[in-house]
């Protein structure tokens, strides 16, 4: 049975390799039938300040991520939202796979060697969905409605997800083994619960993009 965690990150920048870090991380998992079986999303404090320009971007400010966790507060909560997925799935995936990879190094924890990797940017462009490969512009091709805060993580999640959703449905091609991920219990910290800076997006705000919800689904971080 195939379980895909599409999942979102936003970041102080462009590059981890220059030291970039996640601000904001969300996970989206579905099941073979592409219903919402759990998700998590917070925000992360980057150890570092987000530049103004980033902010005018995602809207993620100084302010937002003060009290925080960190990924490493974080990470047990992660692994537990990634256990047993089949499939990473991002919207240019290079890129959040890239955060992911570096953010659990920092943790001293190395990123699974094998998974099923499904990137909806290519797929979209394999499918030939709308003229360019950009979330929002696939989004509007394929009417998926959207709803506030573009470019904040459970937002573009969501939507990814639905992407996905549509552009694999009829698609039974895509079977792989279980992602191995480390045992969470083999992991220290414990996620505080914070406000978030704006409404909290939650397993029955997903249907607003066109999702259906497991019955079994569970959301592992309330950040309300």
């Amino acid at each position: 049975m195939s379980l895909f965690a599409v999942f979102d990150v936003e970041t102080t920048g462009l590059s981890s390799a220059q030291g970039d870090r996640v601000v904001e991380i969300a996970i989206v998992v579905l099941d073979d039938q592409f219903r919402v079986v759990r998700m998590l999303d917070s925000l992360v404090h980057p150890q570092r300040s987000i530049p103004s320009r980033v902010t005018r971007i995602h809207g993620i400010s100084n302010e937002a991520i003060r009290e925080a966790p960190t990924f490493a507060d974080l990470l047990p909560e992660l692994i537990d939202c990634f256990s047993g997925v089949t499939h990473l799935v991002a919207h240019n995936i290079s890129f959040d796979v890239g955060f992911l990879r570096a953010e659990l190094s920092g943790c001293g924890v190395q990123m699974p060697h094998s998974f099923g990797r499904l990137c909806t940017m290519q797929l979209a462009r394999q499918k030939r969905v709308a003229q360019n490969a950009k979330l929002a512009t696939v989004v509007s091709a394929l009417r998926i409605p959207m709803i506030s805060n573009a470019h904040r993580a459970i937002v573009d999640a969501g939507a990814t997800a639905r992407v996905l959703s549509l552009l694999l449905e009829e698609d039974a091609s895509v079977s792989h083994s279980p992602i191995r991920w480390p045992m969470p219990q083999t992991l220290s910290g414990c996620p505080r619960q914070l406000p978030r800076d704006n409404p909290p997006i939650t397993l029955q705000s997903l249907t607003s993009f066109g999702l259906a919800i497991a019955s079994n689904a569970t959301r592992p971080v309330e950040n309300r």
